[in-house]
């Protein structure tokens, strides 16, 4: 595998409870360490870390505001409601914007950031495979474990790199001296240090729990027994069904414990009447109300007399007649006083808290997973949505009142994630769709369409006269009603055998593959690997020629695969590696991407390499909307401009690999050679420059 060479020092976990690859220990703030770093602590508060350039305002900003997921056709379809966007297309730019192959977030993201194609950056997918062992872990920050002496004393904090190659524009801008504010683009953790500028993580910062985003889930009505099933999601507890009753909230592990145990923290429960319950953690307590969610609460999990790691999340009250069951939201470290870095500079968490309140720290910071189980409800996840809208608003617009930076950029990811969940709500032809849901919730995505609406309106009033404002999305979205099976079709064409011959498996992982009649198989979304000899443990293609004939075989049938169920063909296209990337990460991507029709992505056990009965299944789980799978031509993002910008030709479709050119272009920093997209011409609506 090949990683990126930036790093940093994090004392912090990059594999995920919902990812199972890895039993990596999280960093503890031994009283060692706060001993020995305290020296330097203390200097930095005495300093501030106050690194505001206060040079004069300049005399043109670059805004780019990120809504993650747009579709151009909603867009179209919604534009009497979008007043603010409405009038950016008559008198701007309103253009589709060409995404990667594949149309992943993190994938497209990446080429974003570095300007690169996914073989030159290294971001395929969301699993990086390990060719091996077959493996596959997450792609992204890696972690490195911390080091102690006798079991107690810390030798070295945990470090971070990243599997993502090259490096972000801003970060070429900082090096020209140019003062930049980045705030949440996905999947950039560990962050890269600026000399200029301030960067906030989004997607790929862990919970205190080192994961993704992992629930807790308590109720009376499941048996212990019950509650361990690993298939539930989450971290689910049981309850005894009384007025009071005292349980723990599982956290970080404890790196000073050999078995790898998790700090708890006490959490006292008591019934409220029928409809309320009182919560108390840590001294501190708040009556809550069914169907509410709480205030913040900040945990803290003690280490050490001398050391803590503090956190917070927020309760929601589900049910306390006839059954008591209650959620809490994944724990983000608290921003005032967080134990990984959670900004550059380390302080700027501290000084975004002090400037708008408490804000989610967890990169992926919603409560799909939550829906996604059913542990909370559509009501509960829309509530958490508009209020991670508004943070995210409030920073946005505390750093726009700052006029001494000439990039900002500030990534929205509401909309994704209500269309993945909420899909279902406005497609009838939807398995899961479901009328009464649908008239509460079916303009979901559109309400936060509207949202994004308001935003833009409320920046634009604060833009100056010179200001250039851009509006990106990372890809488009479509209905995900139907998932193919593509270990099982592979199983099916005599490109996979499980051992002993068997037919399916329910087993993850490609554990019951038979490596020495193999010559193919599927992880991640839509990835196919040959198995190769000389690349994978038990490769038995031949490189070159017979691998190439394999794939090419492989395609070919893709392409005539049509769904029984609907008399649908389901792939559009299959993109090989040869012919869609290139650069020096090539060989750490897939050997082919399938590009689906719309409303078809491949079934939820493909990515981590299952290999289930049956060819095709009905999608019905909440995550409803999708894209990563999708041919990559007819899920588009969006450009947005208050400028008129694009290419030449009215033809030439704007790709989001061209805007690190661009902005580093109309910052008037020269462009690195190696980049694969080209500056846009950017021009206003008279035709100057």
């Amino acid at each position: 595998m090949t990683t990126a060479t930036r790093s940093s020092q994090i004392p912090a976990r990059a594999v995920y409870d919902r990812f199972p690859l890895s039993s990596l220990a999280d960093l503890a703030r031994s009283a060692t360490m706060v001993l020995s770093l305290g020296l330097a602590v203390l200097i930095a508060a005495g300093c501030g870390e106050q690194r505001r350039d206060s040079g004069p305002a300049p005399s043109r900003r670059v805004v780019l505001l990120g809504f993650d997921g747009v579709d151009p056709d909603l867009v179209e379809q919604w534009r009497d409601k979008l007043p603010n966007i409405s009038k950016m297309m008559d008198a701007g730019t309103f253009r589709r914007l060409q995404t990667t192959t594949p149309p992943a977030s993190c994938t497209a993201w990446s080429s974003f950031t570095t300007g690169l194609n996914p073989g030159g950056h290294g971001i395929f997918d969301f699993i990086l495979r390990d060719p091996k062992t077959y493996l596959p872990d997450r792609t992204g920050a890696v972690s490195h474990p911390a080091e102690y002496r006798f079991g107690m004393f810390l030798k070295k904090p945990e470090t971070f790199t990243s599997t993502m190659s090259g490096q972000a524009f801003w970060t070429v801008a900082d090096r020209a001296g140019k003062r930049s504010v980045v705030l949440r683009v996905p999947c950039i953790y560990p962050l890269e240090e600026l000399e200029h500028g301030y960067e906030q993580g989004g997607l790929g910062v862990p919970d205190m729990r080192g994961s993704e985003g992992t629930f807790h889930y308590w109720s009376s009505d499941l048996s212990p027994r019950d509650a361990a099933d690993p298939d539930l999601g989450g971290k689910v507890l049981s309850l005894a069904n009384a007025k009071k009753v005292e349980t723990v909230i599982e956290g970080p592990t404890n790196p000073l414990s050999e078995s790898h145990e998790r700090l708890t923290v006490a959490l006292k429960l008591e019934a409220a009447g029928k409809d309320a319950l009182n919560i108390e953690v840590a001294g501190r307590s708040e009556t809550v109300e069914v169907g509410r969610w709480s205030d913040w609460f900040r945990i803290g999990f003690q280490v050490t007399p001398l050391s803590t790691l503090h956190g917070m999340a927020r309760f929601r009250v589900l049910e306390v007649e006839p059954n008591l069951r209650l959620y809490l939201s994944p724990i983000n470290h608290d921003p005032a006083d967080p134990a990984i870095v959670l900004t550059q500079p380390p302080s700027y968490s501290k000084e975004l808290q002090r400037a708008v309140g408490d804000f989610k720290t967890v990169g992926w910071n919603h409560e799909t997973w939550g829906l996604n189980e059913e542990r909370i409800d559509e009501e509960a996840f829309m509530q958490d949505i508009w209020s991670t809208f508004r943070e995210t608003e409030a920073i946005t617009m505390h750093e726009l009142e700052d006029k001494k930076t000439e990039l900002l950029i500030s990534v929205f990811v509401e909309t994704d994630r209500t269309a993945h969940m909420m899909y279902r709500l406005m497609d009838p032809e939807h398995p899961a769709y479901d009328q009464a849901l649908a008239a509460r919730y079916g303009d979901s995505i559109q309400k936060t369409y509207q949202r994004m609406d308001e935003i833009v309106g409320k920046v634009v009033a604060k833009l100056g006269l010179n200001d250039v404002l851009l509006i990106i999305s990372d890809h488009g979205f479509h209905s995900w009603r139907r998932g193919f099976n593509v270990n099982s079709w592979l199983i099916e064409q005599g490109f996979m055998t499980l051992k002993g011959g068997a037919k399916s498996t329910e087993r993850k992982f490609l554990q019951d593959v038979d490596w020495s009649k193999t010559q193919a198989y599927a992880l991640g979304v839509g990835g196919i690997y040959i198995n190769q000899q000389g690349r994978e443990g038990k490769g038995i293609v031949k490189a070159g020629k017979e691998a190439e004939r394999v794939a090419a075989d492989i395609a070919s049938r893709l392409r005539k695969v049509v769904d029984p169920k609907t008399s649908r063909p389901v792939v559009s296209e299959v993109y090989l590696a040869k012919d869609t990337w290139k650069g020096g990460r090539l060989a750490d991507g897939q050997d082919m991407q399938i590009g689906m029709v719309p409303g078809y992505r491949v079934s939820s056990a493909t990515p981590l390499g299952g290999a289930p009965e049956g060819l095709f299944e009905d999608n019905k789980k909440k995550w409803s909307g999708d894209h990563a799978t999708s041919q990559t031509s007819v899920t588009e993002g969006i450009l947005l401009s208050n400028l008129k910008v694009g290419p030449k030709s009215a033809e030439d479709s704007p790709s989001i690999l061209d805007l690190a050119p661009t902005i580093l272009t109309l910052l008037g920093v020269p462009v690195p050679p190696q980049y694969d997209g080209r500056a846009l011409a950017v021009t206003t609506a008279t035709g100057g420059q």
